[in-house]
């Protein structure tokens, strides 16, 4: 069990904040590639690749609503990346949007037919539907 560097309390290390205090308990690691991501889209903002990273150091640090709209970027610049929406899908299932959770899937699959992950994750949101 790690200890909040705020008030020392013991937290998990799978949490984003302290439940006792409320520090934030992002690993500094997360913060330097959300750093690296936005240096990298100041060159160029158009740079799918760096949105990519941004929106995945997003969803790492728990930062779901941001790490969404740097993804709706990465698939307005490259429709054709299934990953990209196979993420955005993993985000609203988790946030309980399902049927956008189902639509992201389709389009994986669209793009590419044999994701066996877009597949197993669709066949069990249509189950819950």
């Amino acid at each position: 069990m790690e200890r909040c560097p705020t008030c020392g309390r013991a937290v998990s290390a799978q949490g984003n904040f302290c439940s006792a205090c409320g520090a934030g308990l992002r690993s500094p690691a997360i913060d330097q590639m959300i750093e690296d991501a936005r240096r990298a889209l100041l060159s160029n903002p158009d740079d799918a690749a760096a949105r990519y990273n941004l929106a995945l150091a997003y969803k790492l640090g728990g930062a779901d609503a941001l790490a969404l709209e740097e993804l709706a970027r990465v698939a307005e610049l490259q429709p054709g990346f299934a990953d990209v929406h196979y993420e955005m899908a993993l985000l609203y299932a988790k946030g309980e949007r399902t049927a956008e959770a189902v639509a992201a899937l389709r389009r994986v699959l669209e793009i590419e037919p044999d994701h066996s992950r877009a597949s197993r994750l669709l066949a069990r949101l249509e189950g819950e539907v």
